[in-house]
């Protein structure tokens, strides 16, 4: 009896526990909530990168001003891209930009055309060792341009000469090598001996005659006005580059020497009396290698402005005669006429 009570006890107890875990089990999981975000839960900070966009549409060969182009603060960086307006002032286009695009460097004018001064053309003539100084020459030099005549040419009859043709013209490319990209043993730390130590450098003079022996043409800067001179002297004659000292700075007095006259000649009346063609102008005007070899002849010199006067002109008025007078002296019966 005792026995059947505790395990209705036990089974009791029993039950209650399983309805209490029943009860437990089907309460709903709370489960805890994240705070919503309002407009003051302060956000991370995200890093903004600079980029110059075009400010409206940019045509080709444009000089780019500071009203062409701003600067948007973008999330993420452009890869080449200008971070600075300062950095393409002044630089011009190669191709036309749609406003807002990024301007990179390919989108703008590089290479030996920005070595050139106001008014030069760079002009590339043939070398040989022998009229280059023995190929010492180097981008960034300066050179004389010297122009040598046979007198053998069928082109005019002219004597042997040589002459100065260009003074004091920059080298801007010798061979492969440029003011832009010199030759890599041109750079110090290419120049080092790998195998030494102690960083012994090279003989870096003797790597870039290495390489400029094979070169066959040089660039030069020269004014515009002087282009046809030197396509005329290397077509005809020979060149010959004498290497000078960049402190050097003599050039000849070009108004000591008759101008040489065109092939074209300008219309009657539209140029102004007493002013001569300017260099783009005496350029399309054209140059004949006779005019270049013998110089200007006394017909086409230009004379200086002045009143020409013919020879009756000048010659000076005849003195008239001296009026003359007569007077009779009487002396008793004898009468003398006396002139004066």
């Amino acid at each position: 009896m005792n026995l059947t009570k505790i395990l209705a006890g036990l089974l009791l107890v029993l039950a209650i526990g399983l309805a209490i875990g029943a009860w437990m089990l089907s309460r709903p999981n709370e489960r805890a909530l994240a705070p919503v975000a309002t407009d003051s839960t302060p956000r991370e900070k995200v890093e903004q990168h600079a980029v110059v966009v075009a400010a409206k549409a940019i045509a080709a060969g444009q000089r780019l001003l500071a009203e062409d182009v701003k600067i948007v603060q973008l999330p993420a960086a452009v890869a080449s891209s200008f971070s600075r307006i300062d950095a393409v002032l002044g630089r011009t286009t190669v191709m036309a930009m749609s406003a807002e695009a990024p301007l990179f460097e390919q989108h703008l004018i590089q290479g030996l055309a920005l070595q050139l001064e106001n008014g030069q053309r760079a002009v590339s003539i043939a070398v040989k060792e022998p009229m280059a100084a023995g190929h010492h020459v180097r981008p960034g030099d300066f050179v004389d341009v010297f122009f040598t005549l046979d007198g053998k040419t069928d082109q005019a009859s002219v004597d042997t000469q040589t002459r100065l043709l260009l003074a004091r013209s920059r080298v801007l490319a010798y061979g492969a090598a440029s003011v832009e990209n010199p030759p890599p043993s041109a750079d110090p730390l290419k120049a080092q001996d790998p195998d030494s130590g102690a960083g012994v450098r090279r003989g870096t003079r003797d790597n870039q005659n290495a390489r400029s022996d094979n070169a066959n043409t040089a660039v030069l800067a020269v004014p515009l006005d002087d282009v046809q001179r030197l396509t005329l002297a290397e077509k005809y004659g020979q060149l010959t580059l004498a290497l000078r000292h960049p402190d050097d700075s003599s050039v000849p007095d070009a108004s000591l020497f008759a101008a040489l006259p065109t092939v074209l000649q300008p219309v009657a009346g539209r140029l102004p009396k007493g002013e001569s063609l300017q260099p783009v102008d005496r350029s399309y005007a054209g140059l004949r290698f006779k005019d270049l070899a013998t110089g200007a002849d006394a017909k086409n010199m230009r004379r200086p402005p002045a009143t020409v006067q013919t020879a009756a002109a000048v010659r000076p008025a005849p003195t008239p005669p001296p009026r003359q007078q007569t007077v009779e002296l009487h002396q008793g019966s004898a009468v003398q006429t006396v002139s004066y």
